[in-house]
Order: C-alpha cells, then sequence, then structure tokens
C-alpha cells in the first residue's frame, strides 16, 4: 500500500500533526479525506462515567473509549469521508503524524475514474470491519482473558506500550487493569519491567 500511496501524493497536500493533536471531533461534518503516511492515530468517543464521592453524591466524569487505533500506512474515517456524512467518533494523533488530506471532490473522481483507488477504500473499510468484529468478541469476555489475548496479538509492540495505552486500548481503567497485572504476576504468567509488561515464555 506504501507504493500505491505515493501516486495519490498529487491529488492532495501533506500536513504534519504534533502528538495529541486532534484531526476531527465526533459530529464534524468532513471536508477531505485523510491518509496517514506515518504515525498511529486513535479514533475514540468521550463517555460519562458516573461515580458516588464520599458524600455518597453522584459525579460524572468523562471517560474515554478506544474504538480503533490506526497505524499508518492506512486510510483515516473513509466510510463517513465517502458518504459525506458526520464523524461517529474523535480522531487524536497518538504520536507525530503526516498526513495527506485530499478534497472530497477530488475523491468522488477518483472513485469513479481510478478502479485501484476503490479496490484499497473497500480493502481498508473490510480490515476496519475485522477490527469492530474483534472488539465485539473481546468485549465478551472478561478482563483477564483480554488481557492475554491483547498481549499474545501484540508481542512485538509490548516494549513501546504503557499499561496505559494497553488500558485504553481494552477499554478499562488503568487501577482494574493494575489488579489483573498484580494477579498474572503472582502466577508466573508476565512480569514488569520499567512499567512494561513482560511476557514469560
Amino acid at each position: 500500500m506504501q507504493d500505491y500511496l505515493k501516486t495519490l501524493f498529487p491529488l492532495g497536500y501533506k500536513r504534519f500533526y504534533q502528538k495529541n493533536e486532534i484531526l476531527f471531533f465526533e459530529g464534524e461534518n468532513p471536508k477531505q479525506l485523510f491518509v496517514l503516511l506515518s504515525g498511529k492515530v486513535r479514533i475514540y468517543k468521550t463517555l460519562e462515567e458516573a461515580t458516588k464521592s464520599r458524600n455518597k453524591s453522584t459525579k460524572r466524569t468523562p471517560k474515554e473509549q478506544v474504538l480503533h487505533q490506526i497505524i499508518a500506512p492506512n486510510f483515516i474515517a473513509e466510510m463517513p469521508s465517502f458518504l459525506n456524512q458526520p464523524f461517529p467518533a474523535n480522531a487524536a494523533c497518538e504520536e507525530e503524524c503526516e498526513i495527506l488530506e485530499i478534497n472530497l471532490a477530488t475523491l468522488q473522481k477518483q472513485c469513479t475514474e481510478n478502479p485501484t483507488f476503490c479496490f484499497q477504500l473497500i480493502a481498508s473499510l473490510c480490515d476496519k470491519i475485522k477490527t469492530l468484529e474483534s472488539r465485539i468478541t473481546q468485549n465478551s469476555l472478561g478482563l483477564k482473558e483480554r488481557l492475554m489475548q491483547f498481549l499474545q496479538a501484540n508481542l512485538a509492540q509490548l516494549p513501546n506500550l504503557t499499561q496505559r495505552q494497553i488500558a485504553q486500548q481494552l477499554n478499562t481503567s488503568a487501577e482494574s487493569l493494575s489488579r489483573v497485572i498484580r494477579e498474572l504476576k503472582a502466577q508466573g504468567i508476565l512480569n514488569t519491567q520499567k512499567g512494561k509488561i513482560v511476557l514469560k515464555s
């Protein structure tokens, strides 16, 4: 896909985004198609979580629910851009990113004139559907099972993932994840080094 994306460079303009910079908010209307050339983007929703304080009053605090992490090279939110519908979630850069932005009129022209471009869009959408199916399956499991599945599927990335990032991926709190990690450490299944998780062989 990297070679194919190079052919798209004349269709748009490249922009550089800083870590934590927002690409778009939920409910905004697309103005261009985003193509992630380098870096990583987090797709998430902000939900309200009810918690009780010491005086038993209910306090609502915002909680981030991560839906997907997009790794370059890849399209970002191609479905709402293609259908010209509001974005269903927020998007933020997990690290410094280089992004190609293509005007929606140019996108529509490419879809009618370039079958290869359409194929790449369809393949990207299918990949995101598979990710969504995986999320649904994960949510039916307990946190311990979800964590073990995640660790085994992301062995190569573990040295770069913080426990906070893993908690976001599993849509759980850092405190809940920490309790499960302590339990698995006691069972001799994993260890931690400088805050990073290491699976024992």
